[in-house]
């Protein structure tokens, strides 16, 4: 097959949530992982929405943010976030042939079909290479970069970093702000002091 650039199309992401009468709604793509993630943290499915009582609002934001990257309302927007680069020679080997690229549980590539275009996250970009213009078989398409594929995966968090930093093809481009670091290790502290103070009353 001959390799050549395609046009890449960008997926275009959905994440509604809304707080109502102590319901946490959420509207997002399909996702396994925050399918099963948000069973356990009470969630309930009630079309089109998962649901959550608002006192899961932490865990939920996690959930969000392991899952999607994003958490919309529910993120502090104080949270360290860092790009990365992925070098698909390296980082596909761990993928297998799939229809979707993923670092950790975010989707950052897809492709619907054998024949369509590969669609790239809002915060994904092309560095270098390309995508095949068609990839696996009708049953069963896949990405299929090419040989020299980097992508460029902006704004994440960086408690997903800690989770991918050791994977092969992934590297850090953007330094790590320590200030911002310290400011969210002084908002843990002090809220582990009201808790402390909450157990012992």
């Amino acid at each position: 097959m001959a390799a050549y650039l395609p046009p890449i199309k960008k997926r275009g992401f959905i994440m509604k949530i809304k707080i109502e009468n102590g319901i946490i709604y959420v509207n997002s793509d399909y996702n396994k992982a925050f399918i099963s993630g948000a069973r356990m943290i009470q969630g309930k499915w009630c079309s089109p929405y998962w649901t959550f009582p608002e006192e899961n609002r932490e865990e939920v934001r996690d959930l969000l943010l392991e899952t999607y990257g994003e958490a919309d309302i529910l993120d502090d927007n104080e949270m360290q976030r860092v790009t990365v680069e992925i070098d698909l020679d390296v980082y596909k080997d761990t993928i297998g042939e799939s229809n979707e690229l993923r670092l950790d549980n975010i989707l950052v590539a897809s492709r619907m079909s054998r024949d369509s275009y590969v669609k790239l996250a809002d915060n994904v970009m092309l560095v270098t290479g390309g995508f095949e213009s068609s990839g696996g078989s009708r049953q069963h398409p896949c990405v299929n970069p090419q040989k020299g594929t980097v992508l460029k995966v902006k704004n994440i968090p960086l408690r997903l970093y800690e989770k991918i930093k050791e994977m092969d093809g992934v590297r850090l481009v953007s330094e790590i702000d320590k200030d911002a670091l310290v400011k969210e290790k002084e908002k843990l502290l002090a809220r582990l002091e009201e808790i402390e103070n909450l157990l012992s009353t």
